[in-house]
């Protein structure tokens, strides 16, 4: 890992990819034709189908992680009217759904790779299903097939989802609880931006890595250093500064909103510009300054991202 400046500003070279069209519109503001917005559930939630057909209109492209999918359609039945639910779940049928960088790139990196199903494709099986269904009891019954032809029950897909988040769900709290201790103790220092950012590559280089969305991923198995860094590094980052927020508030542990608010920077790379649409302020001041410490180490440019309110996609700007 480049530990001096000369080498960081080394790596910062030409590591942004995208072209000074959508450089120009990620400093200034605008939303351009073809830019991509990922929507957390918070923002998916609060948008209406006609506001996401406003954006389609315009040419964005919405994306969305499957496990926001799953957290809704795990929830359908807790009460609210079917009808309701399904057409909130259709407003999917307009988003791009789209799997962890870090899923890819390791699954690419395999000598022998064997076929995958793909979270992401289940999600549009799933969403098939869910239009054919008229009831929660239609729904309860149907069978999605995956990409490699083999047929599953939708609701077991459903508590599989349910038992696996409930897992990880903990596991993350149990972390977050001893990173909250270290930095009550000293032991970490995390004052300056340096060591804010010493800190999160000592995590991203430790393993542990987000939550892979497709089974059997071996993470530690498949991409190298700097891809890990590339597609982790946002996610380590929102850990550290959340574990921070949480220690000088003399708290102990996380909630369990702070698993999913994580997860979301799990799709966040470094050097891919993205629009990060949510409506939880506290997720956007913290990847607002996961961005600050990469610019003042000098990685600036690989700081591709913009945090937003859902707002950016009806109004036109970023503000």
């Amino acid at each position: 890992m480049p530990e001096n400046t000369e080498d960081r500003a080394r790596l910062d070279e030409n590591r942004c990819r995208h072209s000074p069209e959508s450089s120009q519109a990620l400093s200034s503001g605008q939303l351009v034709p073809g830019e991509v917005v990922l929507l957390d559930t918070s923002a998916f939630r609060s948008l209406s189908k006609d506001e996401l057909a406003q954006a389609l209109s315009r040419r964005l492209k919405l994306t969305a992680a499957p496990y926001c999918f799953w957290e809704l359609l795990c929830h359908l039945d807790e009460g609210e009217d079917f009808a309701r639910a399904k057409g909130h779940l259709m407003k999917f049928r307009g988003v791009e759904i789209v799997d962890k960088p870090l899923d890819r790139v390791v699954a690419q990196s395999e000598p022998d790779p064997e076929k995958r199903v793909w979270s992401s494709d289940l999600v549009y099986a799933a969403l098939a299903a869910i239009e054919e269904a008229n009831s929660l009891k239609d729904l309860n019954r149907s069978v999605i097939k995956d990409e490699a032809g083999d047929q599953r029950a939708l609701k077991d897909c459903v508590d599989r989802v349910r038992r696996l988040l409930a897992k990880e769900e903990n596991r993350f709290r149990e972390f977050m609880t001893k990173l909250i201790g270290l930095l009550q103790s000293g032991d970490v220092r995390t004052d300056a931006p340096l060591e804010k950012h010493n800190a999160i590559m000592s995590m991203v280089a430790s393993g542990g890595t987000p939550l892979p969305d497709t089974a059997d991923l071996d993470y530690a198995a498949g991409a190298d250093e700097d891809q890990v860094v590339v597609c982790s590094y946002i996610y380590w980052g929102y850990v550290l500064h959340r574990a921070t927020q949480l220690a000088q508030a003399g708290g102990t542990t996380c909630a369990e909103n702070d698993f999913e608010d994580g997860q979301v920077c799990a799709y966040v790379p470094l050097d891919q510009p993205m629009r990060v649409a949510s409506g939880d302020a506290n997720l956007l001041e913290i990847l607002t300054s996961v961005g600050a410490v990469l610019r003042a180490v000098g990685w600036g440019r690989r700081a591709c991202f913009i945090a937003v309110g859902p707002s950016c996609l009806t109004q036109g700007d970023a503000s």
